[in-house]
């Protein structure tokens, strides 16, 4: 079995040196404890003194029932007399009152205690945001990214990243020798998605198994203990039925009405959605931020084994995949570019650009066109020419041309977490 080495562990070994909290937030079961372990081990290795701790089995001690007397067991049992003591956590949000927890024990340690620390929900739904102001470093893990399950499910070797433009013609010849097996593997990909041990494993049986598992704790353990639903009956309602929308505009009344839920309760069940990481809603691009909140956003599923555990979708092969799930995969790609902004792009007339990349002042539009005949939409022509001083260039992520049309760059979808566009 292939041990992933995952896209943000080096991010994180680079904050290991100072004093700030190392907050590591993701889905359940998206291997943020393998990445602790790999980050003790690490330490270890370095000869660093570490302790790991899991809060949700852990929570009858008496040390976690207090920040105190936590830091006191710490500094009596594990505190070197010379040097920092590296305190790793995981499943922090079992941990009483989380942040004034983190705080407390933050404080105390006067720099003499590196603590880093995991979490399955978003860190904001579990009100740590503002007690832990200029105390923390966060990260998100998310399921695999396609380059990171070929290194699972591939035989060859996929350590490639190409930055547009610069790399083109570098990226042309990758695609001409590695296509039919990216092609292969990225129809496994959208069927089973990005879950770690779904990826690492080989019979389809114990995949849908193993999927199975992951939602059902997943609604049990996240959403029915930890958020106290009641009525988890529409709350799987909501889920299916976003997963038929996924790449859609999200219409708040339609859905409401359809489930019969009170505009509070969706609004409720859809911070709970994105706080744990099943759905992102992206905003609509506008320079005037007020135009940006009150319009609808699109909704976008996190996972594509989650869409195929609620939604049956036909994967033949891999050029009659339905667009909208192209589309779905290429926001999970996307969004994981770091120092970015995702939004979509609608005009007054409701023509649109599937997604426009910001980085500062950059703006990358961005279209999938999952079909043969390619043309550039005039709305992307109209927007480069609007944001001349803003955009370089526009890419168009097709089934399997490659080219260029003028400023915008025509690439195989294939090639999506390959790019370094920012």
């Amino acid at each position: 079995m292939n041990l992933v080495k995952r896209n943000i562990f080096g991010d994180v070994l680079n904050w290991l040196d100072g004093h700030r909290i190392l907050l590591i937030k993701g889905a359940r079961r998206t291997g943020k404890t393998t990445l602790l372990g790999q980050i003790r081990t690490h330490l270890e290795q370095s000869g660093k003194p570490t302790v790991l701790f899991s809060a949700d089995q852990e929570l009858d001690t008496p040390y976690f029932k207090n920040p105190k007397l936590f830091f006191r067991f710490l500094s009596d049992q594990y505190l070197p007399k010379d040097g920092k003591l590296y305190c790793l956590i995981d499943e922090c949000q079992y941990l009483p009152d989380a942040s004034l927890f983190l705080k407390v024990i933050h404080d105390l340690s006067f720099g003499k205690i590196k603590f880093i620390v995991t979490g399955s929900s978003s860190l904001e739904l579990l009100k740590i945001k503002e007690p832990l102001t200029g105390r923390k470093i966060e990260f998100t893990l998310e399921r695999f990214s396609f380059r990171e399950y070929l290194q699972a499910a591939s035989e060859y070797r996929y350590d490639h990243l190409f930055k547009i433009p610069q790399d083109i013609q570098a990226l042309k010849e990758f695609y001409e020798i590695y296509r039919k097996d990216l092609e292969y593997h990225l129809i496994s990909y959208l069927k089973w998605g990005g879950y770690p041990e779904v990826c690492m494993e080989k019979r389809d049986e114990r995949k849908r198994k193993y999927l199975s598992e992951i939602i059902q704790t997943y609604i049990e353990k996240d959403v029915s203990q930890f958020f106290r639903i009641e009525n988890i009956s529409k709350f799987n309602s909501l889920i299916r039925l976003l997963c038929s929308q996924r790449a859609c505009i999200l219409n708040r009344s339609e859905i409401s009405n359809t489930l019969g839920l009170h505009f509070k309760t969706l609004d409720h069940y859809l911070s709970i959605l994105e706080g744990t990481f099943v759905i992102t809603l992206v905003r609509p691009y506008y320079t005037n931020v007020r135009k940006e909140l009150s319009k609808m956003p699109k909704v976008f599923i996190n996972d594509a084994g989650i869409i195929g555990n609620y939604v049956v979708t036909e994967l033949q092969d891999f050029k009659s995949v339905e667009g909208a799930l192209i589309e779905n995969f290429a926001f999970t790609q996307l969004k994981q570019h770091d120092d970015t902004e995702l939004f979509y792009y609608r005009t007054v007339s409701k023509a649109e650009i599937d997604f426009v990349l910001k980085q500062d002042q950059c703006l990358i539009p961005i279209e999938v066109k999952f079909r043969k005949r390619l043309t550039i939409p005039a709305v992307m022509k109209n927007f480069i020419s609007n944001y001349r001083d803003n955009v370089e260039y526009g890419i168009i992520l097709c089934q399997e041309d490659f080219g260029q049309i003028g400023q915008v760059y025509v690439l195989p979808v294939v090639l999506t977490d390959f790019l370094v566009l920012a």
